[in-house]
This record gives structure tokens, C-alpha cells and sequence, in this order.
């Protein structure tokens, strides 16, 4: 068993954030946990003054020597920057944190208590989105606002995170502590993605969690920025290359999803991936006159195809409806099947 230096370490991934860097490092500097805990920044060679604000911190606040700056060869992006903190943590336990973002003042006192009380593998806490000009609002996803709940059996979070077709836990991975050991037993890596390389990570992490805790507790507060990759209905003009990298992240955790065969919420899985997909073609479908070059009906066709065949989904006991409809836009002409999505895209107030 590895001998580690401290309790915890806070990672965060550094890039342009001059407006909001100072308040998410404070929120980790002035943690009401005493002992003391390992922050991990990596500099990846932002364009703003980012990493000024953060040596400043170093060299001024109380706590400021905890802080540990790790700097990137060059620009490589937020998975990178993750691989990186995973690499270098010193700490037993593991809290990544977007640096856009800040913890409530009692996040890693609370995760702590509750990730060794259960002798948990990971522990969720809740989050609070923020817009960017003002106070916390209360918005109604069930899957940021979590019930208490200890899943201490193997299966036991993935049933519970694909229990039904709605989100019942969110596939971000901060405001989630991980033991050290976990990570490493699986070798578990962040890839190689322009953006949503925490989806891709929780979709490989949260089948192999055999003991896990969801907390109420509001631990996290999530910035909203408006103008990001997904804002596309702000946006004049939406490159090809990133509804292209769409569909590749949400095709491997379709793709994924058949490597569960056997487990308890594999039938839920299979469609819940087919859903995924569906939202992000809806979307590319709403906003196709902005995408350049032109994104073709038969791009959108393929991106459909379930990778199941249809034997195997007239054997499913769970959405089997949900999985034979996807299955056949997947197989239909590209034009048919573009009519079909949109059609349907429009009835679910999507389009």
C-alpha cells in the first residue's frame, strides 16, 4: 500500500480563468479542515495572467505554501492537465476542482469524514449552479441535487446512476472525491478530448465503483459561463470538427455500453447511451444552417446506428421500445432517417 504525505489533494487544471481563478483558489485555501492537504495547479500555458494570481496566493495567504504549481510543456488541455494532477497527487484522497468553479468552505472537511467513515471509494457531493452575474439559483436537476445514499455493493452505483432513463447522478467528475488506490488499481486515465473528458472518465470509472456515498450536502458551486462549447444558440457560426467530436465521445459511450452485458442495468444503459447521442444530434439538427462545412445527412444517420443488432435488443426485457426506435433510425436511408429525428426531436421539444 502506498504511503502517501498527506490526506488529500485539490486539483485544479489552470487556463484563462483571470476572472474567476482568485475566488475558486480561496475557496480551497480557506477550507475549514485544519490539517494540512496538497493543492495541485497546472499551468497550462493560459493567455491571461491566471498563474500570477495564483503565485501571488502562494506567496501571500496563511496557507499559501500548500499550494503546489505544476507546469505543462505546452498547451494540452484540460485532459492533460487532469492526467497530470493524477500522476503527481501526493494525497490519499483525490478532489478535482474546475478552476472556474469553488467549493463551499466545508466541502473537503465533510467528503473526508464521510469517504473514510465508510471506508468509500468515492463520495458525491451536491452542487449548486451559479449563474454568472448573481446569486445561486435553484434549479431542478435531480442529478446535481443528490439524496443521502450509501452504495456499498458492487453494481450498486452504476444501478443507481442508470436506475431509469432520467439522470439520476451527474457524469461530471469534480465535487467527487476518489481514494488514491481506487484510481490506481483500475488505471483509470483521462483521454484525449478537446472537451468532455470528465464524461468519458466517469463513464469508464462509475461501473468499476463497488462502494460508494451521495451526499445532500451542497459542496460544489458551479459557475455557468455563457458562450461555452455548448451554448450552440448564442453562437453565429458552430465548426464541423466540434459536432464531430461530439458524436465521437457520446459513439464511445455507446460503444461502451455493450462491454456491460450481463450487468444488472445494461438493457437501461443501452438505451440511456442511445439518448445521449439523440440530444446531440437534436442539437446539430436545430442549429445545421450555422455548422461549417455542412454536416451531412448521412453523418447524422450514422451517428444513430445503435451498436446493438436487432436480435439481440427483441430479447431485452427493459426499454425495449427505446432501444427498437433507435435501432431503426440507424438503419434507415440517411434522408429518411434525418426526418425521423427531427420529427421526433420536435415532438420531445428538442428541435
Amino acid at each position: 500500500m502506498t504511503d502517501y504525505k498527506y490526506k488529500v489533494t485539490v486539483g485544479m487544471p489552470v487556463y484563462g480563468v483571470v476572472n474567476y481563478i482568485q475566488k475558486s483558489l480561496l475557496s480551497v485555501l480557506n477550507q475549514t479542515y485544519k490539517d494540512e492537504f496538497e493543492i495541485i495547479t497546472v499551468d497550462d500555458h493560459g493567455p491571461d495572467n491566471s498563474m500570477n494570481i495564483v503565485r501571488d496566493l502562494q506567496k501571500t495567504h496563511p496557507r499559501g505554501k500548500s499550494i503546489r504549481i505544476l507546469t505543462q510543456p505546452q498547451n494540452m488541455g484540460c485532459w492533460a492537465a487532469r492526467n497530470r494532477i493524477l500522476e503527481e497527487a501526493q494525497g490519499e484522497y483525490l478532489l478535482l476542482l474546475d478552476s472556474d468553479d469553488y467549493l463551499s468552505e466545508d466541502a473537503v472537511e465533510k467528503m473526508l469524514a464521510t469517504i473514510e467513515k465508510y471506508q468509500a471509494e468515492v463520495v458525491y457531493g451536491s452542487v449548486e449552479p451559479v449563474p454568472e452575474a448573481g446569486k445561486p439559483t435553484n434549479l431542478t436537476e435531480k442529478d446535481i441535487k443528490l439524496p443521502f445514499k450509501l452504495l456499498l455493493g458492487k453494481d450498486e452505483l452504476a444501478s443507481y446512476a442508470n436506475q431509469d432513463l432520467h439522470a439520476t447522478l451527474y457524469n461530471f467528475i469534480w465535487n467527487v472525491m476518489f481514494k488514491m488506490e481506487f484510481l490506481k488499481k483500475h488505471q483509470l486515465k483521462f483521454q484525449e478530448t478537446r472537451f468532455s473528458d470528465d464524461i468519458l472518465f466517469a463513464t469508464d470509472m462509475q461501473p468499476l465503483v463497488e462502494r460508494a456515498v451521495l451526499l445532500p450536502d451542497i459542496t460544489y458551486y458551479y459557475v455557468l459561463r455563457p458562450g461555452s462549447l455548448s451554448n450552440f444558440q448564442v453562437r453565429k457560426e458552430i465548426k464541423l470538427s466540434e459536432i464531430e467530436q461530439f458524436i465521437h465521445i457520446y459513439t464511445y459511450i455507446k460503444n461502451q455500453a455493450v462491454t456491460l452485458k450481463g450487468k444488472p442495468y445494461y438493457e437501461t444503459r443501452c438505451a440511456k447511451a442511445m439518448i445521449y447521442m439523440f440530444y446531440v444530434i437534436c442539437g446539430a439538427i436545430k442549429n445545421r444552417e450555422k455548422i461549417t462545412p455542412a454536416l451531412t445527412d448521412k453523418a447524422i444517420r450514422d451517428a444513430m446506428k445503435h451498436p446493438l443488432g436487432l436480435l439481440e435488443i427483441l430479447r431485452f426485457k427493459k426499454y425495449k421500445m427505446a432501444n427498437l426506435v433507435f435501432w431503426f433510425i440507424g438503419v434507415l436511408p440517411p434522408q429518411l432517417s434525418v426526418m425521423a429525428q427531427t420529427v421526433l426531436g420536435k415532438r420531445k421539444h428538442l428541435i
